[in-house]
């Protein structure tokens, strides 16, 4: 297997650089522009920090490249990390719906090795399929053991680990 260069794909990061820039925007302009009382300052203070984190976020996955290769996982870019596969210890595959009935949202996977960080990813990187299934493989063969959430998560996406089957 070689390596394959895996990022989010730019539709993606433009809408969240404008979704970030607009928050940043509104919230901040009339702190600089207006007299606010105090608890509208507030208010609009907490919304200018958390779209201006936003934005940093938006901004590290940018320039954030993911390399999948045979034995590992490389996180390239500020914060960069790595996880080896033989070496996996930690595994979640979590779902998050956009609307009541479940019909519509994204997945996290969580992943990491012995004595290294966690990388996150969602399901909008091109090839989080690939890199689900090749951790699948990974949580297989160390033996991790998963949560009832992420085995189910797993089997929505197709992919059934040995020994992990849902019990009945």
């Amino acid at each position: 297997m070689s390596s394959a260069d895996l990022r989010y794909p730019r539709p993606t990061i433009m809408a969240d650089y404008a979704r970030a820039g607009i928050g940043v925007l509104l919230c901040g302009a009339p702190l600089l522009l207006l007299e606010v009382n105090y608890w509208l300052a507030a208010i609009l203070g907490a919304g200018f920090a958390l779209f201006a984190l936003f934005l940093m976020r938006t901004a590290l996955r940018h320039r954030t490249r993911y390399v999948l290769g045979p034995d590992t996982l490389c996180a390239d870019g500020p914060g960069g990390t790595l996880v080896e596969w033989s070496r996996l210890d930690r595994m979640k595959l979590s779902y998050f719906s956009t609307k009541r009935d479940r019909s519509d949202g994204w997945m996290q996977l969580a992943i990491g090795s012995t004595d290294g960080r966690l990388i996150k990813v969602d399901s909008s990187l091109d090839g989080f399929q690939d890199i689900v299934e090749r951790a699948a493989r990974a949580a297989e063969g160390t033996g991790v053991a998963l949560s009832d959430a992420t085995r189910a998560n797993l089997r929505a996406m197709g992919i059934v680990v040995a020994g992990q089957e849902e019990s009945v």
